[in-house]
């Protein structure tokens, strides 16, 4: 007698069928900024992504985004409703259909682990533009490597932004938000930064503080008296602001003091006799300390708030301290550094793994750039046309076939799109020569990591630790240790790579595991990892 259909329900139960051969899905769009409205814009996306549904047998359930999102992170509200439709509908959503894996997300490593995660749930991250089968190992390699090529593409523009940021900054002129008391109007040709009828008020508030010799809080209620409220954080960082005197100074000219171009709230005379005297308590405050290198890059794990750096004299022991008050996480500097040095070794790549991962790491993403050359080919032929459009267009204008009102009408429209055309061409280009140059460095870096910090000056080591990890590091004092938000992707994924090596697994094999499951299995900061 067979008794097999009496186990049945002993048996494990697959995974969902409708998701694993559903045709249900969501669209997600998403643009960064209000200017891309004009070029990349939400409705080009959309329009690609019903086209590609349409023609193959896919049901749009729900549409997700259609608005500003930065991709630099993925702590975004429409981004995160859209994750959770996808795994709670009972629709039971297969895909997630987007533009392309940038309008998805340009967070590398995080993006990686997310699109990861989904797949283990069935529902996959489809780009209309950039197809790949993420069911097979290959095509999860390929939208990995496009993941990766995203936030590159991403830090290369952010490198563009930054160096004009210096260059003005450099010149005299202000690259952020004004400082309160102060109104700032631009335009691409000219910057005017005045002083405002707040600013007036809060030029009291020098004076009583020099003259007056006025605590904070007595500072405090005289500016709320006069309709100014103000913190006690904020008045004694625009104690401390040279922007008010005149002075530029800002994190991307380190050590260096700028002749602004702005109104001057005071004058120099007043503002150092204001920073003359400046000890608190016995602790002396400077702005830069080389024994407290993890000072404002460093935040507290309970609280999430920057810690400051301080010697205290009589001991002569330098401490870093949350500048919450009532935190009380008050700790060594020596302590704190040697434990970022210990740290940084999980990071550290012994030099015979160097060629190894240097060669698979490049033979891959140069196969990779191939894609990119197609899009950049399909895109010169779309420039062809609209640059014909808009020739075509002046030429009748000129000629009287239309009047103005049609000209300008439909000129504005060609060029924006002539404009949009550019931008995808220079996002679509890779310097593979640059890349190979910058994959060596990261290699030689992540080599030395813990030397090359403890023995580096200030500069250097903040640097280290920018680089490294973007979004600065979490200390969690009751268990004594680090925790982060990011870690670079190149650096994470050279580590696991390494250690996949040192665990005795073939190159392309090592290679393979790191770029498909970059901050997974092998003691990366989990923290990386989350949604």
């Amino acid at each position: 007698m067979d008794d097999t259909n009496d186990f049945l329900k002993f048996a494990r139960k697959g995974n969902e069928p409708e998701r694993i051969s559903g045709t249900n899905c969501i669209c997600y769009t998403r643009v960064s900024g209000k200017e891309q409205e004009l070029g990349y814009s939400l409705e080009t996306q959309k329009k690609a992504i019903q086209q590609y549904a349409k023609k193959n047998g896919f049901q749009i359930i729900e549409y997700f985004g259609g608005t500003y999102e930065s991709a630099k992170n993925d702590e975004r509200k429409h981004f995160n409703l859209m994750l959770n439709f996808a795994r709670k509908s009972k629709e039971k959503i297969s895909y997630i259909l987007v533009y392309s894996v940038d309008r998805f997300s340009r967070s590398g490593a995080n993006a990686i682990y997310i699109a990861s995660e989904l797949r283990k749930e069935n529902i996959k991250v489809f780009a209309v533009t950039q197809p790949s089968d993420t069911a097979t190992p290959s095509g999860k390699l390929q939208q990995n490597i496009q993941f990766i090529f995203s936030e590159y593409d991403n830090d290369l523009r952010r490198e563009k932004c930054v160096a004009g940021m210096k260059e003005k900054l450099s010149q005299g002129y202000w690259v952020n938000k004004a400082p309160m008391g102060y109104d700032m109007i631009t335009s691409h040709r000219f910057q005017k930064i005045t002083v405002n009828k707040k600013g007036k008020i809060l030029r009291k508030a020098f004076y009583w503080k020099a003259d007056d010799n006025l605590s904070n809080i007595e500072i405090q209620r005289k500016l709320f008296a006069l309709g100014v409220k103000i913190s006690d954080q904020q008045l004694t960082e625009m104690f401390r602001n040279p922007f008010y005197c005149g002075k530029i100074r800002h994190n991307l000219l380190p050590g260096q003091i700028i002749e602004g171009k702005h109104e001057k709230l005071i004058s120099e005379e007043l503002f150092l006799r204001i920073n003359g005297n400046t000890k608190r308590l016995g602790i002396t405050f400077k702005d830069e300390f080389e024994f407290t290198p993890l000072k404002h890059f460093l935040r507290c794990g309970e609280c999430g708030t920057p810690f400051s750096g301080y010697i205290v004299k009589k001991k002569n022991l330098y401490y870093y301290k949350c500048n919450r008050k009532g935190c009380k996480c008050n700790r060594s500097a020596e302590m704190i550094n040697s434990l970022f040095e210990a740290y940084l070794g999980n990071f550290q790549v012994e030099e015979k793994y160097k060629d190894p991962i240097k060669d698979e790491f490049i033979s891959y993403i140069n196969s990779a750039s191939a894609t990119s050359k197609q899009s950049e080919k399909q895109l010169k032929s779309k420039l062809t046309v609209v640059e014909k459009k808009i020739e075509t267009l002046e030429e009748r204008y000129i000629t009287g076939e239309i009047n103005k009102e049609l000209y300008e009408k439909f000129n504005p429209k060609f060029q924006s799109e002539k404009q949009t055309i550019r931008k995808e061409m220079d996002s679509c280009h890779l310097d593979l020569s640059n890349l190979e140059k910058q994959i060596k460095s990261y290699i030689q870096l992540c080599m030395n990591l813990p030397s090359l910090w403890i023995s580096g000056s200030y500069k250097d080591k903040t640097e280290i630790q920018n680089l490294v990890f973007p979004e600065g590091i979490l200390y969690d004092r009751r268990k004594n240790n680090y925790r982060t938000t990011r870690i670079n992707s190149v650096v994470s994924c050279i580590t696991i790579v390494a250690k996949g090596l040192k665990g005795g697994k073939k190159r392309k094999t090592a290679l393979k595991g790191g770029l498909s499951n970059l901050v997974g299995p092998l003691g990366i900061e989990p923290s990386t990892h989350r949604l």
